[in-house]
């Protein structure tokens, strides 16, 4: 989260009502990504008034992907997901995605543009998402059809070696680009992969802007040359 004051003591209220439902043992981590405004006072009494939450602050963001990526990594569940914390994509498909990874998969992705997914945002907003999601399928090979809604399960062992392998962006260039970055990844390494169909509503606030996210193309050209090759293995999607 960065700066959700208004929104964020009713998102864990309604994280932790879904989680109990998909699991009998839960934490939730609230990852504060420098924060300037009440977020982090909240966080806190949300940390003290349930022994489920725990709240976790970085001071040199916003890095927008990098310091949730290190969260995660540190997980101490064998099932990592983590949510936007306005909730855009409805937290009611939080089973289906454990779901999938309790089948077998290593990744589970909610997609928005799937068969049984609904999605409500402005038209730009969908001819841009349409546009990134299509050079990243052209242009790295990737199969998958939502690189960046905000909603993913993953086995906690696959998490932690896309962490490892994907490194942190000190720059924070990559932007918004790490969620297709972990995908990509994921591929590469023959991790079984599900999408699984969301309803999403675009958020009344959004950090998103074309021209600072433009930044990661630099770093998008790299990223391909270092790319490790594909093992030639079959990996379900």
């Amino acid at each position: 989260m960065y700066n959700e004051e208004r929104i964020l003591r009713k998102s864990v209220l309604e994280v932790c009502s879904s989680a109990a439902q998909a699991f009998e043992k839960f934490e939730i981590v609230i990852v504060d990504d420098s924060s300037k405004d009440r977020s982090g006072e909240i966080g806190k009494k949300l940390e003290k008034s349930n022994k489920r939450v725990r709240y976790m602050r970085f001071e040199n963001g916003p890095s927008r992907r990098e310091n949730l990526a290190l969260a995660l990594a540190r997980g101490k569940g064998d099932i990592i997901i983590f949510s936007d914390t306005d909730l855009a994509a409805d937290i009611s498909a939080l089973t289906k995605l454990a779901g999938a990874v309790r089948a077998g998969y290593d990744v589970a992705v909610g997609s928005r543009y799937i068969r049984g997914s609904k999605t409500v945002r402005k038209p730009f907003r969908r001819v841009v998402s349409f546009f990134y999601n299509s050079f990243i399928n052209l242009y790295f090979g990737s199969k998958i059809r939502d690189h960046n809604c905000g909603f993913k399960a993953f086995r906690r062992e696959a998490i932690i070696k896309l962490v490892r392998a994907a490194g942190y962006d000190k720059s924070f260039r990559r932007g918004w680009f790490w969620d297709a970055e972990i995908l990509i990844m994921a591929q590469r390494m023959d991790y079984r992969i599900k999408e699984v169909p969301v309803n999403w509503k675009e958020g009344k606030k959004s950090t998103f802007s074309l021209i600072r996210e433009l930044r990661m193309l630099p770093y998008m050209i790299k990223l391909k040359k270092r790319l490790p090759k594909k093992s030639g293995q079959k990996g379900d999607i």
